[in-house]
Formats: C-alpha cells, structure tokens, sequence
C-alpha cells in the first residue's frame, strides 16, 4: 500500500495526500491547498506544534506512514532571500551572480533580475539553436532552449515550474544557490515566445507598473495636479445612469456652477497638508463619556492571561544568535524597503494639527522645513518628537546626512508627532498661536464618531464566582451549597 499523510486544515477538513519517499512537502502544501482552493504560497505544515521544512522530501522529515499534519497559514510578510545563481561558462567553472530578494519571487523573475543587473549582454529566457531539420541542404529552424534549474536538490525545467516562488519550493529565508543549465527542446522559438507571453504575462505587467511607479518624480506637486485629483460635491438627487447619453454623463459628473471644487491646503513647496482646529471645549472628550463599572471587574478570563503572562515572563530565553539577529535585520530593510508613502500627523502645543505625506526618499531635513513653513515663529528652536518604545527625537540633519525618514528612522504607516518648543525658545513664541493665521483660517474641526454603548448583562454572574456556578436539570443555574462533609451542627442558620 502507497504512504500517504492526513493533511488537517483550520476548520478540522481532513484529505489525504499520497506521497513517495522522493516526494517533496512543497508538492504536499499544494495537494492539500488544490483540493480547498487556497494559495499554496500563504501556507505552511506543522507536525505536532513543530514547523516543517517545505523544502525536504518525505524521507528526509522522518515522517511514517499516515502521519497527521496540520496545515497553518504562513507569514504575510516576504522574507529576504540571499540568492546565487550558478551558470555554466563552457571554459571552466560556472560563474556565480548574487542578489537579494523576497521569498515571494518567482523563479522566472530571478532569471530576468540577472538579465537586467548585470553590465554584461546575458540571455537565459530566450536562447535559441538552429538546427538543420531536412538534411544538411536543408533550411535550418531555431528550436528554444529551456532554462533549467536546479534548486535545493529539486529540477525546475517546465514554464509551471518557474511560475513558483521561492517560498512555495521550499525557501523562505537565509540562502540558496540555484544551478542553471540549458536544455534543447523541440519547439520552435517563436511558439515557445507566445507561449512566455502567455504564462508570464501578468508578471511582466506587474513588473512594468512597478518599475514605472518608481521612475516616477518624486520633487514638489503641482498645484494643477492636485486640482485636478481634488473631489467634488456629490449632488443631492439620485439619478439613474441607464438613461443617461454620454453627453449627460459628463454633464452630471462635471461641477455645478454654484459650488465650487473643494481645494486641498497647500503647504510649504506647495505639499498638500490637512490643518486641524484645537478642540473648543475646555473638558477632555473622553472625560465626558460615561463608563461602565463593569468593566474594570476582572473576570477569569483576565486572571488566566495574567497568569499565563507570569509564566512566559518567567522563563529563561536565549540571546538571539549573530545570524538570527542578521536575519531579523534583513527582514525589517525588507519591509521597510516596501514602504512608498508614510503619513505624519504632528501636534502642536496649542492642540492644533496638522497631517501631511511624504514618500520613501525625503528626508528628516524635510520634515522639519515642512513644520518651520507652518509655525508663526520660525526663527525660535524647536525639536520633533515621537513614541517608539520610549521618546525618539527626529535629527535635525544639521550635518548633511540626509537620514530618510523611512528607510534610516524606521518610520512607517501613521506615525503621530509631537512638536516641542526647546529650552532656548522665547516666552512670547509659547504663549503665541503656533501655526500661521493663513492655516488657522482654513483649519476644521476633528470629527469624532459616537460609540454605542455596551449594555452589562446583569444576569451574569461575576468573575470571582463564575466557577461555583452550578446548572441544575430544569435548566436554572444556582450557586454551590454548603459540602456533603461538613457536620450540620456546624452549619450556620
């Protein structure tokens, strides 16, 4: 009888897999995530708690027959992949050409990397030979070579097999060396080229659109343009647009002639910014909401996770290793390399603020003529501050490091920002309005959404009693008496 493993997916679905002991986990993932339509990308296998090497074959895991595996959903997140390819050089020893890249590349996209990244003419997609078919006076034809490669003890030699990223074979970090060889087939050149378009055909899209997104300027926007992007009124009537011409569509869509388009702020180096007003009430917002005395009894739920807490506080863990800590780095330039656009809101000492964007290559210095471009009193000192597991000034970059505000402070997503005068500035600049009076005059007031309140279940009983609550047969629930064992002369009446 044939080995096979029990695949046991989230929702306790169950299929059984049949598997030779050359056959590799990756090739089990996509069995398993064929049969319930899930990306095999996204997905890894554990075996009691213990995560399993996707790139080992049956055999090497040490699995028996019938092994249960559980499938379990994998890192959103691309680690960073330290890649050589080997090719073959006819002279002598293959040369090696290195790169980094994300576990979610395929191997196609690697192939196209070292095209492009080296000075040198190389082709690995589309080679060719001729080949005499009809004789030697006969016409020759050029037949494709197909790359082949050799990874992690596995061939990928098929157009489906260089669709696969290098963590669906089983890579998802540190290093990998990939042999690359050629293999003559028997296609013409010109079928096997529509066949590339076909199968890559999305990919190379992808990777036009991205390279074009970044060959981008990234300088000062035109006011034109954010006009252009600026929204207009929605109108108050519904229309039907089945009964509309394309003339009536355009006449509907365009701005009536009594409101004009919302114009966005524009900032210092005209930069689209948000200005927010400072709240007109005295009394905090949140010291008007009423609360609930509930909610600070804790309840066994919370005693258990304060327990569990303890315990994983208390025990013993290991300094992380050179490597893991080299790694743990690569994968933070990683994501922050896929970071384009960060949002800043900076509060003022006056409750004023103010929300602008910046994208990947601008830097602190900046940042901080943004801010100066704002304030009334540009000439007095004032610092830049946020919360990153303690308080983290932004440098000034005085010195002309030009640190960027993603890639070298780490900043990313919405990141809040406190602006604190220094020590030198003057009295009168602290006690003055912060921001420009052409700021405070197209400043709004900050929309904040009613929460519904939470009605207490009064039935309930509390916390510290929810384990001596006993259901009788009738249904009702009733506390524990006094025990069996204890003497009815020492019950109290």
């Amino acid at each position: 009888m044939a080995a096979h493993v029990v695949v046991i997916d989230s929702s306790f679905r169950t299929t059984k897999v049949k598997v030779t002991p050359a056959t590799y986990m990756t090739d089990v993932v996509g069995d398993a995530c064929k049969k319930w339509n899930f990306d095999s990308s996204n997905y890894g296998l554990k075996n009691k708690t213990k995560p399993l090497d996707l790139s080992l074959t049956f055999r090497q895991t040490g699995l028996s027959s019938g092994a249960r595996l559980e499938l379990v959903l994998g890192s959103k997140s691309p680690s960073v992949v330290s890649v050589a390819l080997q090719i073959p050089d006819p002279s002598g020893p293959g040369k090696r050409l290195t790169d980094k890249v994300p576990s979610d590349t395929t191997m196609w996209r690697i192939l196209r990397k070292f095209e492009s990244s080296e000075d040198t003419n190389l082709n690995f997609t589309a080679r060719g030979v001729t080949e005499v078919v009809n004789g030697a006076s006969g016409a020759g034809r050029i037949f494709y070579e197909m790359p082949t490669l050799q990874v992690v003890g596995r061939e990928l030699s098929t157009f489906g097999d260089l669709q696969k990223t290098l963590a669906q074979i089983g890579v998802n970090g540190g290093s990998a060396l990939i042999r690359l060889n050629f293999k003559k087939t028997d296609q013409p050149l010109e079928e096997a080229m529509a066949e590339i378009g076909q199968y890559f055909k999305d990919e190379e899209n992808t990777g036009s659109e991205a390279a074009a997104s970044e060959a981008q300027p990234t300088g000062k926007t035109d006011p034109d343009d954010i006009a252009k992007l600026a929204s207009t009124e929605p109108s108050g009537e519904d229309t039907d647009m089945k009964d509309l011409s394309g003339d009536s569509r355009e006449a509907v869509d365009s701005t009536p002639e009594g409101s004009a388009p919302e114009q966005p702020i524009l900032g210092p180096g005209q930069r689209p910014i948000s200005v927010y007003a400072a709240p007109s009430s005295d009394v905090p917002r949140a010291a008007l909401q009423p609360h609930n005395e509930g909610d600070y009894e804790p309840t066994v739920a919370h005693a258990k996770l304060h327990q569990s807490r303890l315990l994983n506080s208390s025990q013993n863990r290991r300094l992380p290793s050179d490597k893991e800590a080299e790694q743990a780095e690569q994968e933070k330039a990683a994501r922050l390399a896929s970071v384009k656009t960060l949002e800043v809101k900076v509060r003022f000492p006056d409750q004023t603020q103010i929300l602008a964007s910046f994208n990947a290559e601008e830097t602190a210095a900046d940042f901080y003529k943004l801010v100066a471009g704002v304030i009334l009193a540009e000439e007095e000192p004032f610092k830049l501050v946020w919360n990153d597991r303690g308080p983290q000034t932004v440098p000034k970059d005085e010195s002309g490091s030009k640190r960027k505000l993603i890639k070298d402070l780490g900043l990313a997503g919405k990141v809040v920002v406190n602006f604190v005068w220094e020590e030198s500035a003057s009295e009168s600049a602290r006690k003055a309005s912060t921001l420009k009076p052409e700021y405070l005059k197209e400043a709004k007031e900050v929309v904040i959404p009613e929460i519904a309140a939470v009605e207490a279940m009064d039935d309930a009983p509390s916390g510290v009693d929810k384990g001596k609550v006993k259901e009788t047969a009738d249904g009702e629930k009733k506390s524990k008496g006094a025990p069996k064992w204890l003497p009815k002369g020492l019950i109290r009446r």
